[in-house]
C-alpha cells in the first residue's frame, strides 16, 4: 500500500555521520603509483616545504563506518578520521547501470550504499558486490526541453546529494517531479533504508518563485530532526527564480525558509554552492554561500547575495560576509556562491573562495559584513571554485577548477597557498587513507598531500555532474560516473555483507472498510479491505507477539489476522447499541469488545469483570483499555469519564471537566495507569502515564481518532481520519497513509502491547 506523506509533531533526531567507505563511480581501469607513504616522505623531505598532516592508516577496522551525508559530516570537512588503508587502493566491483544520471555523491550505512539518479530513481546497493538491494522509483521526473535553461538533460528529477539520518533508519532526497502537464514541483521525500519504502512525499513551497527555473542543486543536510536544502537557478540564469534555503522536518510538517534577494523586483542569488550541503554546526546553525543577484549598483541595499551567511535553525539571518564589490561581483557573475565556507575547527577560522579568483579568510565567531575579511589572497584561482571542500586539521583543500588547491589556516589570521595540483583535477576533493581524492575529466586521483603529486589514478568512465566527490566508508573508496558506481578497496579488501535491519518497532492502522495499513516492523497480515461487511470496523488491537491483529465492526462482528485467534462475536446478534472498541487479553487467548452504551462483552481467556451497559451514561463510552495482567479493564467515554473493573485501578477522569473536543479512545500504561486522546489530538495522562506531547490547539487536517503506546510506554502515536500519523516521546515515524486517497476513514491504530 502506498506510504505517502507523513504528518507528525515536531521531534528531535539525532543525525547521524561517520566515514569508512570511499566509492567511485564507473571506473573502467586502475593504474597503482608507489605507496603514498613512500612517496610523500620523499617529497616532502626534498622540497623543504612543511609537512601537512593528513589521517592515515592505522591498525584498526574500519568496516561498519558510514558517510551519510555530503563529504562525511554536518561541518563538510570531506575528511575521513577512521584511517580506511587505501595503500595500494585496487578495483573491486562496478555496478549496473542505473535509471538516470548520478549528480550526487554516494552515501554510505549499515553496509548499503546509497544513490539516487535525475530519473527520480534512489537505489541502495550492497557494499560488498555493489547488487541492487532495492530501487524506489519516487517520482515522473521533469523533461529537460520544459525548462526555461539547464545543462541537466534529458531528465531532471533528484540532483542533490541525498542525506541519510542512520537513527531513523531513513534517506531523504529532494525531487523535481512533472506537475500539471510541463509543469514542475520539488518534494522532499524520505525512504526506508532498509526496504525503499516512501514515507514521506511532502511539496516544498518556494513562494513567487517559478520551479521550473529552480534547481535543487545543493547536498541535502540534516539539523535536529529538520531536512536542510538549498535551491537556486539552472545553469544560464533564466527564469523567475530566488535563492532558497528551507528546512522541513524529517516526518513532514511546517517548512521554514530563508529567501535571497527577496525584495520586490530583486531576484536570482542562488543557493547552490556546486552541490555541497548546507553545513551544520554544534549549534545548528546553517552555513552556506550565496550567487549574484540582480542588484549590481554601488547605491543598492545589500541583498543577502555573494556572501557567506550563517542562518539559525529557524532560518534567521544570524551573521554575514560579503566582499566590498558584492554589487560589481553580481554585475560580472564573479559571486562566491559555487563553493560553501570551509570551516576550520582547528582554529576557528573560515576559507572561501568562488568565482572571482580571490580567496577570503574569516572569523567564524565574526564574519564581519561587508569587506569584513581578515585576510584576502590574491590570484587564489585561475578559474572558479566549484563544490566542497575537504578540510584536514588546519589545512583546507579548495576545488578550484585547474587544480585543487591546499590552503594552510592560522590564527589570528592568516592564510597561505602550500601547493597546487599539476594533475588538472579540480573536483571537490576528500581526505581519506593518507591521500586527497580528487575526481579531474574522467580520472580519480589520489593526490599525496604535502604537494598535490599524483600518487594513485583510477580510470572511470564519463561523468554526468560537472562537479563529482569521491566517498570513504566501509573500507571502501566510491566514486560515481555516469550512470554507475564503482568501487575500490585498500589492502583489507571488501566488506562483509550488510547486516540485517535492526528490529523494529511499527504499528497498524485500520480504516472503517477495514482495510490495514502497516509500518516499520508491523507486519502486514491481511484486512476486509474490499470485502463485503455488514457494518463498518470501527476498532483494532494487536496480539501479544505482534504477530497478528483483530479487527471489530460495529454490530459486533470480530475478524482475525495472523496469529490472532477467533474466538467468538456479537456478530449476526443483537445489540442495544453499536460496538465502538475492543482489548486483547494480555496473554492472547481472548479479547473485550465494548458497546457505546458500555457494555461488555468478553470472549475466550478474556474474564468479564462487569460494564456500564444498562446504567445512565452522560455521554456513549468511546473506548476501553485492559490492565497489564488481563484481570480488569477500563471504559472511557466521549466527555472524558472512566469507569474500572477487576483489578483496574481509577487513577482519574476528565468527566466532569470542560473539553475542547471530544475524548475518542484510550491506552494503558505499562506501570498502571491510562492516557485517553481527544479528536483535536490533546492527550490527557492519568496515573503512571506519562505525557510526551500532543496535537492539541494545533491545526489539524482531520480529527484524530486513535492512539497506541510504544512497546515502553515512553512514547506513543496518534492518528487521525486522514491516515495522517503524529509521534511523541520515544515513538518513531514509521510512514502513514496521510495525504493519500483513502476509500474510507481511518478509525483507529495499534501497536505490539507494552513491556512491563
Amino acid at each position: 500500500m502506498a506510504r505517502r506523506t507523513r504528518r507528525t509533531a515536531p521531534r528531535r533526531a539525532s543525525r547521524g555521520v561517520a566515514a569508512g567507505v570511499l566509492v567511485v563511480l564507473s571506473a573502467t581501469a586502475a593504474a597503482v603509483l608507489p605507496s603514498a607513504a613512500s612517496a610523500a616522505s620523499a617529497a616532502s623531505a626534498a622540497s623543504g616545504q612543511p609537512r601537512v598532516t593528513t589521517p592515515g592508516p592505522v591498525a584498526h577496522t574500519v568496516f561498519g563506518t558510514s558517510w551519510p551525508v555530503y563529504h562525511h559530516d554536518g561541518l563538510g570537512s570531506g575528511a575521513d578520521p577512521t584511517g580506511t588503508n587505501l595503500s595500494p587502493a585496487v578495483a573491486a566491483w562496478t555496478s549496473a547501470g542505473l535509471d538516470g544520471q548520478i549528480f550526487g555523491e554516494p552515501l554510505v550505512a549499515s553496509g548499503r550504499v546509497v544513490v539516487a539518479t535525475e530519473n527520480d530513481t534512489i537505489d541502495e546497493l550492497a557494499a560488498d558486490t555493489g547488487a541492487v538491494l532495492w530501487s524506489t522509483h519516487v517520482g515522473t521526473a521533469v523533461p529537460s526541453g520544459n525548462l526555461p535553461c539547464g545543462d541537466i538533460s534529458p531528465l531532471v528529477g533528484i540532483t542533490g546529494t541525498p542525506v541519510i539520518d542512520q537513527a531513523r533508519g531513513e534517506v531523504f532526497a529532494v525531487t523535481d517531479e512533472t506537475a500539471g502537464g510541463s509543469g514542475a514541483q520539488h518534494f522532499m521525500v524520505g525512504l526506508d533504508l532498509y526496504t525503499g519504502a516512501v514515507l514521506v512525499h511532502q511539496p516544498i513551497v518556494l513562494a513567487g518563485s517559478d520551479q521550473l527555473a529552480e534547481l535543487q542543486r545543493t547536498g541535502l543536510a540534516l539539523d535536529d530532526g529538520n531536512v536542510v536544502a538549498g535551491f537556486g537557478g539552472n545553469a544560464g540564469d533564466c527564469g523567475n527564480y530566488h535563492g532558497w534555503v528551507v528546512s522541513i522536518p524529517e516526518g513532514g510538517g511546517a517548512q521554514q525558509s530563508f529567501e535571497v534577494a527577496s525584495a520586490l523586483g530583486d531576484s536570482q542569488g542562488a543557493v547552490w554552492m556546486g552541490g555541497a550541503a548546507p553545513e551544520v554546526d554544534g549549534q545548528g546553525n546553517v552555513w552556506l554561500t550565496t550567487g549574484n543577484s540582480a542588484l549590481t549598483s554601488s547605491g543598492d541595499t545589500y541583498d543577502n547575495s555573494d556572501g557567506v551567511i550563517e542562518l539559525s535553525p529557524t532560518m534567521q539571518v544570524v551573521q554575514a560576509f560579503a566582499p566590498s564589490t558584492w554589487f560589481s561581483d553580481n554585475g560580472s557573475d564573479a559571486d562566491l556562491g559555487s563553493s560553501p565556507p570551509a570551516l576550520v575547527s582547528a582554529n576557528g577560522l573560515a576559507f572561501q573562495a568562488g568565482k572571482s579568483h580571490l580567496g577570503y579568510l574569516l572569523s567564524q565567531s565574526h564574519l564581519g559584513g561587508i569587506g569584513g575579511q581578515l585576510q584576502t589572497v590574491p590570484s587564489f584561482c585561475t578559474g572558479n571554485v566549484d563544490g566542497g571542500a575537504a578540510v584536514s586539521g588546519a589545512v583546507v583543500y579548495e576545488p578550484c577548477q585547474p587544480g585543487v588547491v591546499a590552503v594552510a589556516t592560522a590564527s589570528p589570521g592568516s592564510a597561505s597557498v602550500l601547493w597546487q595540483t599539476n594533475t588538472g583535477a579540480g573536483g571537490p576533493p576528500i581526505v581519506a587513507g593518507g591521500f586527497v581524492w580528487t575526481i579531474g575529466g574522467t580520472t580519480l586521483y589520489g593526490l599525496d598531500p604535502s604537494l598535490g603529486h599524483a600518487v594513485q589514478s583510477f580510470s572511470l568512465g564519463s561523468v554526468a555532474n560537472h562537479f563529482p566527490t569521491p566517498t570513504v566508508a566501509d573500507g571502501l573508496l566510491l566514486a560515481a560516473s555516469s550512470t554507475q558506481v564503482h568501487a575500490f578497496v585498500g589492502p583489507a579488501g571488501l566488506p562483509p555483507a550488510p547486516p540485517p535491519p535492526p528490529a523494529r518497532s511499527g504499528y497498524w492502522t485500520t480504516a472503517s472498510d477495514g482495510g490495514v495499513f502497516s509500518f516499520g516492523g508491523a507486519g502486514f497480515a491481511g484486512s476486509m479491505g474490499g470485502r463485503h461487511l455488514a457494518a463498518p470496523v470501527v476498532g483494532v488491537t494487536a496480539t501479544t507477539d505482534g504477530g497478528g491483529y483483530w479487527l471489530v465492526a460495529s454490530d459486533g462482528g470480530v475478524f482475525a489476522f495472523g496469529d490472532a485467534g477467533y474466538f467468538g462475536s456479537m456478530g449476526g446478534r443483537a445489540l442495544v447499541k453499536p460496538m465502538v472498541g475492543l482489548a486483547a487479553a494480555p496473554n492472547g487467548d481472548g479479547y473485550w469488545t465494548v458497546a457505546s452504551d458500555g457494555g461488555v462483552f468478553a470472549f475466550g481467556g478474556a474474564k468479564y469483570f462487569g460494564s456500564m451497559g444498562g446504567r445512565a451514561l452522560t455521554r456513549p463510552v468511546v473506548g476501553m483499555a485492559s490492565t497489564a495482567d488481563g484481570g480488569g479493564y477500563w471504559l472511557v467515554a466521549s466527555d472524558g469519564g472512566v469507569f474500572a473493573f477487576g483489578d483496574a485501578r481509577f487513577f482519574g477522569s476528565m468527566g466532569g471537566r470542560q473539553l475542547d473536543q471530544p475524548v475518542v479512545a484510550m491506552a494503558a500504561a505499562a506501570g498502571g495507569g491510562y492516557w485517553m486522546v481527544a479528536s483535536d489530538g490533546g492527550i490527557f495522562t492519568f496515573g503512571g502515564a506519562g505525557f510526551f506531547g500532543s496535537m492539541g490547539g494545533r491545526k489539524l487536517s482531520r480529527p484524530v481518532v486513535g492512539m497506541t503506546p510504544t512497546s515502553t510506554g515512553q512514547g506513543y502515536w496518534e492518528v487521525a481520519s486522514d491516515g495522517g500519523i503524529f509521534t511523541f516521546g520515544d515513538a518513531p515515524f514509521e510512514g502513514s497513509e496521510g495525504g493519500a486517497r483513502l476509500a474510507a476513514p481511518m478509525v483507529g491504530i495499534a501497536a505490539p502491547p507494552l513491556v512491563n
